[in-house]
């Protein structure tokens, strides 16, 4: 893997680069300007000197006074050595040492710019020009009145003037650039040494900051890197009212704008994949429905042409087999128009055709009414009923619709009902529920086969239910009936029997009772 490297390692980088830039450009215009700088202010103090000296001597009794010689030395400054005289010549004054007659730094001037021998430092340098005096600036090696192979004190370097002042003297004034020279060296070096600590210095404060500066940002792309994989849960705990504590709030703001967005798109996905499969399923029960109505239907149709056939071809002469033949077909016919009728209904139920009516009546009295229509079912099929009748019970529901499934379920136990041949129908009220149970002696159901009863056209005997009629859409009914309601129902299988059941809500417990 390429290493690269980091923003806090550039950052520290570019840093320390920028000082030592500051620091090397600082010391070298202090290197190249201080010389500069220092030589024009010494000009401007040697010119000031002279035009003090042209004043103190154009004054004609000036220099007559009592302590006229004190005076101007205070005006001149110790920085300076002074000499003037006439043209006899004669000393007018003399600021310098004078080492008790021998020879004088006053007698090297004179020597140097009247050429009487050349300095061995090399021609003196021009500075500044005026009318009656110049500015030299003047390197000597040694002694000038030594002897060629002797050896002299080392080099030196002064600012001269040499000239006229305007009342005809002649005048001198040297000042030492050596040390000057030397200082300022002293002090670019001194400014390179102070620039390296504070670079130094620096950089480690540098150094510090940055770890603190880097920290909220290395948390931040860790973070950005959490949300690029999809994981919104972490948050940035940058704190503060400056860019980065603006950044790492708009970073949290966002991983929570994220996790909504990609719960959304995902409850939407969701849904989108629900609508795909239950698209899928409705066409899976169309067709499905197509083939069972198509497979009900064509056992009566062919019953009703072949008969209506014989009827038509005179098959048989006798009343009697005319009179069979005229019951099968109205028999077969009875049988679709029931389950023509059914289907319609279980239609309405399923797509909201019908709506749910609810109303305060007494469950007993319909269970008493409905077990009475079907005592004629009973009798021809021999089927014993255990039911005891007790006090009204109300119930919250559609009457009409809760009529269809006690129907469904009764009916269903008396065509099923085999050994013994008995059902049992009761009632038990619970504290947030009533609940009606039908019960018939026979064959259980499958276990694997359980919630399968419930579908449309679903026979788990056909050759049974064809015997006594059933097409496979009463629980069907009973299904769309108490989902309608919001109910609870079932199947359980007993030792002896099946027990179908369901549940209402009773009156008591209803915000109207």
């Amino acid at each position: 893997m390429k290493r690269t490297i980091t923003f806090r390692v550039k950052l520290l980088l570019a840093f320390a680069v920028l000082i030592l830039l500051c620091i090397g450009g600082t010391w070298l215009l202090f290197r190249v300007l201080l010389d500069r700088v220092t030589l024009k202010r010494k000009v401007k103090e040697l010119e000031k000197c002279y035009t003090s000296l042209d004043g103190f001597f154009n004054e004609s009794t000036a220099y007559f006074e009592m302590n006229a010689q004190q005076k101007l030395n205070n005006s001149i400054g110790r920085q300076f050595m002074v000499f003037i005289y006439n043209a006899n010549p004669r000393v007018r004054y003399n600021s310098g040492p004078d080492e008790g007659g021998m020879k004088t730094w006053y007698i090297d001037a004179g020597m140097v710019y009247s050429g009487i021998r050349k300095n061995p430092g090399g021609d003196p340098e021009l500075i500044a020009e005026h009318e009656l005096y110049k500015i030299y600036r003047i390197r000597m090696v040694g002694d000038m009145l030594a002897e060629e192979g002797e050896t002299g004190e080392g080099e030196r370097e002064y600012l001269d003037v040499y000239g006229k002042l305007r009342n005809g003297f002649s005048v001198i004034i040297r000042t030492d650039f050596q040390t000057i020279s030397g200082d300022n060296r002293a002090v670019t070096d001194m400014l390179l040494f102070i620039g390296l600590v504070i670079f130094l210095l620096a950089v480690g404060l540098a150094f510090l900051f940055s770890r603190r500066v880097m920290k909220p940002i290395v948390q931040m792309s860790e973070h950005a890197e959490r949300m690029a994989e999809m994981d919104f849960e972490a948050r940035c705990d940058v704190q503060g009212s400056d860019e980065i504590g603006v950044l790492g709030e708009s970073l949290n703001r966002l991983s929570e704008q994220l996790q909504e967005t990609v719960g959304e798109l995902k409850n939407a996905n969701s849904e989108l994949q629900r609508d795909l499969e239950h698209r899928e399923e409705v066409d899976a029960m169309r067709s499905e429905f197509i083939a069972n109505v198509s497979h009900e239907l064509k056992t009566p149709i062919a019953l009703i042409q072949g008969y209506a056939e014989g009827l038509a071809e005179n098959v048989s002469d006798d009343a009697e087999s005319r009179e069979y033949y005229c019951s099968v077909i109205a028999d077969e016919a009875a049988k679709m128009n029931r389950m023509v009728q059914k289907l319609m209904t279980l239609n309405q139920l399923e797509f909201g055709g019908n709506q749910v009516e609810y109303e305060r009546f007494d469950i007993v009295s319909l269970l008493t009414g409905v077990l009475k229509q079907t005592e004629v079912l009973r009798d021809q099929k021999g089927v014993k009923l255990h039911y005891h009748e007790q006090d009204p019970v109300y119930v919250w529901a559609d009457e009409y619709m809760i009529e269809e499934v006690v129907t469904n379920y009764v009916s269903n136990a008396i065509n099923h009902a085999t050994k013994s041949k008995e059902i049992a129908v009761s009632l038990q009220e619970e504290e947030k529920a009533v609940r009606v149970s039908v019960y018939n002696t026979g064959e259980l159901i499958p276990e694997d086969e359980l919630e399968r009863i419930w579908i449309k056209f679903y026979k788990v005997d056909k050759a049974r239910s064809r015997e006594y009629g059933g097409s496979g859409i009463g629980l069907s009914i009973v299904k769309a009936i108490m989902e309608r309601h919001h109910q609870k129902y079932g199947v359980i299988n007993h030792e002896n029997g099946v027990e179908f059941w369901f549940e209402l809500e009773p009156a008591s417990l209803h915000t109207g009772s």
